[in-house]
Formats: structure tokens, sequence, C-alpha cells
């Protein structure tokens, strides 16, 4: 549940950052949330909360653009 929890915050973060720039997260806070105990946890990780921003922002490039 915790890593749950840790992905959706990192998501919102990053598309929220993307879309307003408002919240201006030093990668700390980043880093401090996508910790694993094994490199391709923290790998996975990353690689899915990169296809879940691109996904948001593209929906919400057709949605604004329709």
């Amino acid at each position: 549940m915790k890593l749950i929890r840790r992905f959706f915050l990192v998501v919102l973060n990053l598309t929220g950052e993307l879309w307003i720039g408002a919240f201006h997260r030093t990668p700390d806070f980043y880093d401090k949330h996508t910790a694993s105990k094994t490199k391709a946890g923290y790998f996975a990780f990353v690689a899915l909360v990169t296809v879940a921003v691109a996904g948001i922002a593209v929906w919400l490039s057709i949605r604004g653009a329709a």
C-alpha cells in the first residue's frame, strides 16, 4: 500500500509540474519517494511513473485540442 501511495504521489506531482509548473519540487523529493530495495525495483518504479505521466500528458493534450 505504501508503494502505491508513493507512486500516485510522484505521478500527481510530476503531472502538476508538467502542466502548471507551480510545485517546484527538488530532486530530493522524488528520490525520497522512489526509494526501493533493489536497483531493478527502482528502475521499474521510475519507468512506470514516466509512462503514467506521459499518458496523462497525451490524454490532456488530446482533450484540450478537441
